[in-house]
């Protein structure tokens, strides 16, 4: 029985793997991927899925309990400040500063910005793409870059590295491990640091290397959407300050005086609704916008939330605690297991948010039992979950590349340097600094 349901586990992956790449809903795949661990593994299948003590549907439950409303209040900031023009104030103003050869550096800067400050990262890639066609062609960036460009701007350091990121990242080790969102900021620091020199060096590189690449002209790519226009959004964005405070606002609130993260990202998009009022058109264009970016979160949220039911469904099974078991054994010192089993979990399920939620509800306590500091733990896992989880199958992955017209054959080496080799690179200095640390308050 055993075998049976080793075996169920392994095809109920493949089925989320499979999903992923071949772009089907990847709620039906949860949904398949859980009946096939309760089939194979002795569940009532219809009472695992369906019953309201089922294992699928109390890990659905919990996930969107706790994350559905902040999910859409990320999405409805992100709508604010892609639809009043502030993103492209923020960028354009910089790089108008600056010159036009810090144009990378700085898209990178704002795109990790905005998702530091809440953003969420899917709606990131529209908020991004428009402006990217002016900017790329301008700077003499090789179209091909934007996938890997983008990916290093939203889905890498901002997302669960930097200490006081309010992405779910970052906050969901908080609610399980009971940390704060600057929880080990020392080590957050060095891995971010570690990601933007590094990361930014190698994209210098590749331009440098592009320019007289035959395949990299934008007009080459059927990119998807408009182009910002952007003598319309000079006249109607607001001023860079203006753009700034929101943003800054929300993370001061949250990480500064400790206001509950539904206050904080709800006084965020009261404001930018408020500062941003002329951009967006007046009070009459308000309920449009807030229906279009409040709904632009729901769907990421229950899509995550149908794969952490499928990780409920596993752990009710019997075969979990020998698979528990084994993981856990794996033959690495103790932090890098840490990081071994989220950014495994992670890869398989395709998700970050999923991978994390998965491996902390299951592991948490025990990496506590081997002596780690829950904050220690909080960053690791949080860092970690970003490595395998943007495989060629993950949802950002795929859109990055479906909405830029980039093929995975031209782009996508780009996007597992920055995106999977990087961060889980970038887990190294945290694990020196922290080892040096611990030994001298040892001794």
């Amino acid at each position: 029985m055993i075998v049976v349901s080793v075996i169920g586990i392994i095809l109920a992956f493949a089925v989320l793997i499979f999903a992923a790449y071949k772009k089907i809903s990847m709620f039906l795949a949860a949904v398949l991927a859980a009946a096939i661990v309760a089939l194979f593994g002795g569940l009532d299948v219809a009472a695992s899925l369906v019953g309201a003590d089922g294992p699928f549907l109390i890990g659905m439950k919990d996930f969107v309990g706790s994350w559905l409303v902040i999910f859409a209040l990320g999405a409805l900031l992100g709508a604010l400040y892609d639809k009043s023009g502030a993103t492209w104030r923020i960028s354009s103003t910089l790089i108008n500063k600056a010159g036009t050869q810090w144009t990378l550096l700085i898209y990178v800067l704002v795109g990790a910005l905005l998702v530091y400050g809440g953003i969420q990262v899917t709606v990131m890639i529209f908020v991004l793409l428009p402006f990217a066609k002016i900017l790329f062609p301008k700077a003499g960036i090789p179209w091909y870059l934007f996938p890997g460009i983008t990916g290093l701007a939203i889905a890498t350091f901002a997302m669960g590295q930097m200490p006081g990121s309010l992405q779910m990242q970052n906050i969901i080790p908080t609610q399980i491990l009971g940390t704060a969102l600057t929880a080990a900021p020392v080590e957050g620091v060095l891995a971010t640091l570690f990601m933007i020199v590094v990361g930014v060096g190698y994209l210098y590189w590749q331009v440098k290397k592009g320019h007289n690449d035959p395949e990299a002209a934008i007009e080459l790519y059927q990119v998807q959407g408009g182009i910002l226009d952007e003598k319309e959004l000079e006249q109607r964005a607001p001023g860079f300050w203006i753009s700034l405070l929101p943003m800054v606002v929300t993370f001061v609130l949250i990480n500064g005086f400790g206001v509950e993260l539904l206050y904080g990202l709800t006084a965020g998009c009261v404001l930018s609704l408020l500062f941003f009022c002329k951009s967006l058109g007046g009070v009459k264009g308000f309920g449009e916008i807030v229906s279009e970016g409040f709904n632009n979160g729901i769907f990421p949220c229950i899509i995550i939330a149908a794969v952490v039911g499928v990780g409920k469904v596993v752990s009710a099974t019997d075969v979990f605690a020998l698979v528990q078991e084994n993981i856990i054994n794996l033959p690495l010192p103790g932090l890098v297991k840490v990081a071994a089993i989220t950014t495994i979990i992670a890869g398989i399920t395709g998700s970050a948010s999923g991978g994390l939620t998965i491996a902390l509800e299951l592991f948490g306590e025990t990496f506590i039992s081997w002596g780690y500091t829950p904050e220690i733990i909080h960053r690791v896992a949080s860092i970690a979950c970003g490595g395998l989880d943007t495989l060629p199958w993950n949802g950002t992955v795929v859109m990055l590349f479906a909405l830029s017209g980039v093929s995975y054959k031209k782009g996508y080496k780009h996007v597992a340097m920055e995106t999977v080799i990087l961060p889980l690179l970038s887990l190294i200095p945290v694990f020196i600094y922290y080892s040096i640390v611990h030994r001298e308050r040892s001794c």
